[in-house]
């Protein structure tokens, strides 16, 4: 196994775009793919507890939960959960 990683590194002494050691190969790549996804991730989470997001969350619970006791009906939980949405 040893002979067989040796004869690997000596076959292709450097990675590159075609396997033959050309150019800076992958390792330009992973970490601009990297960055991009912990940034896009982090703005996500942002997003995702904006007070104006939470507040409708909170919104169409309580919605939710006016309709399963029963002091709305099925039409006006639609318009109303409608209304929370379009001013959002």
């Amino acid at each position: 196994m040893l002979a067989e990683l040796t004869t690997y590194a000596y076959a292709h002494p450097q990675p590159g775009w075609d396997g033959a050691g050309g150019g800076p190969g992958w390792w330009l790549v992973f970490p601009a793919v990297f960055w991009t996804l912990v940034l896009a991730a982090a703005g996500y989470l942002v997003y995702r507890r904006s007070p104006a997001r939470m507040a409708r969350a909170a919104a169409e619970r309580v919605l939710a939960e006016r309709y399963a006791r029963g002091e709305i009906s099925a039409d006006e939980l639609r318009g109303r959960r409608a209304g929370l949405r379009r001013r959002s």
